[in-house]
């Protein structure tokens, strides 16, 4: 598995081979967002568009066939992989770089993905990415680090051009390209760093990864095409050191532990409060000019995050409620909103799970404006999750930013635009604007002739605070038509609540700048300036030749003044404990899926599993394994949640436990749940039976036979059923021990059965 994320020190671009959702932040031409297991680009920026601008032939450039041949002469796509999308990429609207591109993909069912994209000028390939669920349970030993970078060599003498070849470090020299969490049992990441001279071009080069079996299973090329500044610096290494002992300083925030650690299976509502530099920090040295840059290549100014106003959400976490509560909520929202609304009831709902496996559920409720004269006149849409919270208010149909097909001759001003946004915010959200601030970027003026060229409209984008310190990720936008001015959509996502152990800072910015000084060196680089987040069409950067501190990537413990390295912490995270233990694969498996966690290096797997942690395993396995598994519930009307003493709303397992039985893992039944106790082998045989969609079967002993003869009649037919399937295996051939203790190792191995058993259903 390999998992990526957002780059602080080569601000390059960000792809994901699997469960990550992830900014590809070119800093050549636009930004965009891949999600998925894995993603083809094409996948991702054909269907956030409502055109597809496909073309067999270019003017000038690569025909469809002949991207195709051109990639596989490049790449070893499997035989039996078959394509599955092609699609063209016009770099003046949608593409990512600065050029019009061919993406293409291939798909063996649920066993393999292969994604690629080319420049459909040259040909060059661009990226690729290979995802193999075999490769991924492989638990083989992995080739050596010598021959996984010949490997890596012998690839970049197919794909990247000699001109290019000459320029590169010597590998992982500097910091790669990306921010790379890699799978812990082998894969290897090589990134070279493009170099003009002797002066690095962080964020420029190549980056490849090889499998454990010794394959390229990831490659990335981000190389500027256009001119760079003179290499000579106009201020010396010491007056830059000395602005930037001054001016340089980090942002306090939350960021996700998840993140940290490169595990991002792990609870995502789980923070850490830390000093990391943010878009607007200054951190740079124009070589030039001695001004203190920002990543965006600006002069950094200071300025505060002010909330859009004092009042606090006071609603109680997690507490779910259902439609009848809901759409008195959305009443109630609407009554804020100028002028009166008549109800039109229900317009149904959706629900999303996330990493953890816990759904969230809305609905949506439709108003007509009493107020407004006409025959065309557009209902409002208000949408409450089964959390309480607003989802989104809309008016007017769904559609996509570019929908009108024509361009927009006059509109309000960016300015007008977000004072519109923040009126809708304070309308809508006036119970949390003391957790709300504005985002305030305004775009250039290019940008703005840009959307309206395309006859888009305007986003505005604001983030949320925890105790006045902004929450990283966390962000939401507001539409704002530009011929008319309204805001017409606010889009927010339901992520649940933060938790964090600390909530208070006790070292400040400067000695967290201090603190990550000492553990880098001040360098001369090319740096291309990040793109600013606003919701607008990216652009274009040129880069800039500036002083920086290049080294070991981190952050700074807001509370200890610790250096939290991510290569130390992700080194944590590979388990100490399993080598030679008899379920080495199992475990594997499940510590990738994140159905074990891994603290201080340790897995424990001959511990007892809880049944809380067999309700956390089941709830991921649900969206894992792609059963036609429903819930009984899977309509729109409401659910009454079934409480048990033990686990209130305010218990960790709460949304996990209110899952598992909404979906039938575990049933109605009894006042206590006791998730801290040991789970035997005859509970785990039901919930697994149940996870197969066999729930209404255990109901009817009557029908099964039990092949052991310590089973009691009510656990006959999940035994059966699990004995048929091959799962839980049992010792003696005429026992299952029901009343057994399950080891965590035991687990894992049922886990990893029950994907493999999908394929029998």
């Amino acid at each position: 598995m390999v998992s990526i994320s957002n780059d602080n020190e080569g601000r390059g671009v960000c792809v994901t081979t699997k469960k990550k959702t992830l900014q590809v932040a070119a800093g050549l031409s636009t930004a965009v967002l891949l999600t998925g297991v894995p993603v083809p680009l094409a996948g991702v920026w054909g269907n956030s568009l409502p055109k597809a601008y496909a073309a067999e032939q270019q003017a000038g450039g690569l025909t469809q066939e002949q991207a195709v041949q051109q990639v596989r002469q490049l790449l070893d796509i499997p035989a039996d992989y078959k394509m599955e999308r092609t699609s063209y990429l016009d770099e003046s609207r949608n593409s990512p770089y600065d050029r019009p591109l061919w993406n293409l993909s291939w798909v063996k069912d649920r066993e393999g993905y292969v994604s690629a994209a080319v420049d459909a000028v040259t040909g060059q390939l661009m990226q690729y990415s290979h995802y193999s669920e075999k490769r991924e349970s492989d638990s083989s030993p992995a080739v050596s680090e010598e021959q996984a970078l010949r490997t890596a060599e012998q690839f970049l003498e197919r794909a990247v051009p000699k001109a290019e070849r000459e320029k590169l470090s010597k590998p992982n020299e500097y910091p790669g390209l990306l921010h790379i969490s890699l799978d812990p049992w082998g894969e290897r990441v090589f990134s070279f760093t493009r170099m003009e001279g002797d002066t690095p071009f962080l964020g420029n080069g190549f980056q490849v990864i090889v499998g454990r079996n010794g394959e390229v299973v990831s490659f990335l090329r981000m190389w500027y095409q256009g001119e760079l500044p003179d290499a000579k610096a106009a201020i010396g290494v010491d007056e830059a050191e000395r602005l930037l002992a001054e001016k340089a300083a980090p942002s306090l925030v939350y960021t996700r532990a998840n993140e940290l650690t490169g595990r991002y299976q792990a609870d995502r509502n789980r923070y850490r409060l830390v000093y990391r530099y943010g878009q607007t920090d200054p951190q740079f040295v124009d070589a030039a000019t001695g001004t203190v840059l920002n990543a965006l290549g600006e002069p950094a100014e200071e300025g505060g995050i002010k909330p859009l106003g004092s009042t606090d959400n006071s609603r109680e976490a997690d507490r779910l409620i259902g439609k009848e509560e809901a759409q008195k909520i959305a009443e109630e929202l609407v009554k804020r909103l100028p002028g009166s609304y008549r109800s039109e009831g229900s317009r149904g709902g959706g629900s999303s799970s996330g990493p953890d496996g816990v759904e969230t559920r809305h609905w949506r409720f439709e108003f007509t404006p009493l107020h407004v004269q006409g025959k065309n006149v557009e209902p409002v849409e208000i949408s409450v999750s089964d959390r309480g919270e607003l989802v989104e208010y809309r008016v007017g149909e769904p559609g996509y930013p570019d929908e009108r097909g024509r361009k927009i001759e006059k509109a309000v001003s960016w300015k007008a635009a977000q004072e519109s946004a923040v009126k809708l915010v304070k309308t809508l959200l006036s119970d949390r604007l003391g957790d709300i601030y504005l985002i305030d970027r305004e775009p250039s003026r290019a940008n703005v002739e840009e959307v309206l060229e395309r006859g888009r409209n305007f986003a505005i984008t604001f983030g949320w605070l925890k105790d006045g310190v902004p929450i990283e990720d966390r962000e939401f936008r507001v539409t704002v038509n530009p011929e008319t001015g309204e805001a017409e959509e606010l889009l927010l996502f339901e992520e649940g609540p933060v938790r964090a152990e600390e909530t208070a800072a006790k070292i400040d910015r400067k000695a967290a700048a201090k603190a990550e000084r000492e553990r880098k060196k001040l360098m001369l680089t090319y740096f291309l300036p990040e793109l600013p987040r606003n919701g607008m069409p990216a652009g274009t950067s040129k880069p800039l030749l500036v002083y920086r501190y290049v080294g070991d990537q981190g952050v700074v413990d807001a509370v200890t003044g610790e250096w939290l390295s991510f290569a130390d912490l992700r080194q944590k995270e590979i388990p100490q404990d399993i080598d030679g233990h008899a379920e080495k694969e199992a475990l594997q498996f499940a510590i990738r899926e994140g159905l074990l966690a891994v603290t201080d290096g340790k897995v424990e797997p001959d511990k007892a599993v809880t049944r809380g942690d067999m309700v956390q395993m089941l709830s991921r396995m649900v969206n894992r394994i792609g059963l036609p598994l429903r819930p009984p519930y899977f309509g729109d009307e409401d659910r009454k949640a079934y409480q048990f003493a033990d686990v209130d709303v305010k218990h960790p397992l709460y949304g996990v436990i209110q899952k598992a039985i909404q979906y039938g893992l575990i049933p109605e039944e009894g006042t206590r749940f006791e998730p801290d106790r040991p789970a035997t082998r005859g509970e785990a045989a039901e919930m697994a039976a149940r996870l197969l969609g066999f729930g209404e079967l255990l109901e009817k002993p009557g029908l099964f036979v039990s092949p052991y003869r310590d089973v009691e009649k009510r656990l006959v037919p999940a035994v059966a059923l699990v004995h048929a399937y091959g799962l839980l295996p049992s010792a003696s051939a005429d026992a299952f021990q029901p009343d057994k203790t399950l080891t965590r190792a035991e687990a894992a191995k049922l886990m990893k059965a029950l994907l493999e058993a999908r394929d029998l259903k």
